[in-house]
């Protein structure tokens, strides 16, 4: 009886479809917010542990393999949110047996992914590693790096499928409590195996490998605690539903097409970057990774709106769906404005954080403040596109952010890159005084192998300061575009026709 009060308790706590839609919708964030802070943070922990205890060369060998663990993360990543979907809805139309088979089969996929990535990833790590031009001063390190993590995917799989699994049944504050155990666990252990027992990349490996087992674990026992409607069964994992894993990718895959995309784009969009000097890739450095914490309270509501309208399409109440978008978008707004105030405000402490100082220092702190009015886009991307992938329609929120980000492209080129380029031609050829005693300068640290190639670098940090900002007005044009095309398709599209359960 005390069990079947708790179920009923957890049920109502985590049912989406009745109670005040702001309550429910900020609750479910908060964690989800949380999460990804401590995600953040322990990264950190992560890298100065490795930087001071091991060395420069261990840390670039683990930052060479995040290309390839990426493309790999992509696939399970969207997938994750597919069966978030299918069991939000699931869950909201109060369909038990279909609850159960939904979820059983997402955990099967969790052991056929997560297996897929062990047989095929471990024997392959080096040739990737050789495909992507990885240094030979750290390819060692980064092999058995790669390796080991390939060997324990299954842990961080299951964290991904079971974490979807519970935020689909509105239980944001268990993905939490996992991560939280996997932050302490990683960072406990990277002191012990790297510190004190001296194991190098290879310890730190196994700490992330550990961590990510033990956060796998959590969200499947607390399924099976019996405080949801559902738990999981041997044969069901052993048999999942054909239907059912169809309804999965069929949510995830364009998930995992667009954060694929969105990546490929980026490198692009890096290498205009590189071209304006190293004190700009400085400057954007640090701002980026303001921008990484800035973005994350407009992606906790983004997944507390796929979550919401997920279980209230799945309940038919279409109503209460688009109120929940209302709500959602007027609070990511409110919250962008007081993120973008706090960056325009502190930019400059933020970067002088970093150590910023004259044209890194000029460069970050007009490109930090032009960006704090643009999160306003980020954040009706962010809980649109949520929303409309609750409902059922992945493709169109995969299909404009992808647009966005691809119309960005030839904005950062012709707007930016483009006439960079042509003031750099035009500086070589004056070959001024300027230009002579920069280059001098530049030769004698010893980082270029002839005049010619310092004269170049010169060239492009002296005009780097008159085209700079384009390439921000580039990225913030893109972020409108993003948000504009995404608020159509909620305005003017049938998402609320996609829901992806069976119709009873």
């Amino acid at each position: 009886m005390a069990k079947e009060k708790d179920r009923l308790a957890t049920s109502s706590r985590n049912d989406l479809t009745e109670g005040p839609i702001f309550g429910k919708l900020i609750g479910f964030a908060i964690p989800v917010i949380l999460g990804n802070l401590c995600f953040q943070l322990y990264n950190v922990v992560d890298s100065i542990v490795v930087g001071n205890y091991v060395g420069t060369d261990a840390l670039a060998a683990v930052g060479a393999v995040f290309p390839i663990m990426m493309l790999f993360n992509a696939l399970f990543m969207g997938v994750s949110l597919g069966a978030q979907i299918v069991i939000s809805q699931t869950f909201g139309a109060k369909d038990e047996d279909g609850l159960r088979t939904v979820t059983n089969t997402s955990i099967a996929l969790a052991i056929i992914i997560g297996a897929a990535i062990t047989i095929v990833g471990t024997p392959l790590a080096k040739p990737m590693l050789q495909l992507i031009k990885t240094p030979a001063n750290i390819i060692g390190d980064s092999t058995v790096y790669l390796m080991i993590i390939f060997a324990g995917t299954l842990g961080n799989v299951f964290y991904n499928l079971g974490s979807g699994a519970l935020r689909g049944m509105g239980d944001s504050r268990w993905p939490l409590v996992a991560m939280l155990v996997s932050s302490v666990t990683n960072i406990v252990l990277d002191l012990l195996f790297v510190i004190q027992f001296k194991m190098g990349v290879a310890g730190v490996a196994w700490a992330t490998t550990i961590a990510h087992f033990l956060s796998g674990m959590i969200p499947l026992f607390r399924i099976q605690s019996g405080a949801y409607p559902v738990r999981l069964y041997f044969k069901d994992i052993l048999h999942p539903d054909g239907k059912a894993a169809s309804r999965i990718f069929k949510l995830g895959l364009p998930s995992s097409v667009q954060n694929a995309a969105m990546s490929l784009g980026s490198l692009v969009i890096q290498s205009f970057a590189n071209s304006f000097g190293s004190n700009f890739i400085a400057a954007n450095t640090i701002i980026m990774k303001a921008d990484g914490f800035a973005i994350m309270p407009m992606m906790g509501l983004g997944m507390a709106s796929t979550s919401f309208v997920g279980q209230n399409i799945g309940a038919g109440k279409v109503d209460r769906a688009k109120k929940g978008v209302h709500v959602g978008q007027l609070s990511a707004i409110v919250v962008a404005v007081v993120v973008g105030a706090a960056l325009y405000v502190f930019g400059e402490y933020i970067m002088r954080a970093f150590g910023a100082d004259g044209q890194v220092l000029m460069m970050g702190v007009s490109g930090i403040r032009f960006l704090a009015f643009c999160y306003v886009f980020v954040g009706i991307d962010q809980v649109t596109g949520g929303a409309m992938r609750g409902a059922g329609s992945a493709i169109a929120p995969a299909i404009t952010a992808i647009s966005a980000n691809l119309f960005r492209i030839p904005l950062a080129y012709f707007m930016g890159a483009g006439p960079l380029r042509t003031a750099i031609k035009e500086l070589l050829a004056a070959k001024g005084t300027e230009l002579t005693t920069k280059a001098g300068e530049l030769f004698v640290t010893g980082a270029y192998a002839t005049m010619e190639e310092a004269e170049t670098s010169a060239a492009a940090i002296l005009a780097a300061p008159d085209h700079f900002m384009n390439m921000f007005y580039a990225m913030g044009i893109s972020m409108f575009v993003g948000a504009l095309l995404i608020f159509l398709y909620f305005k003017f599209g049938k998402w609320q026709d996609k829901s992806v359960i069976p119709s009873k």
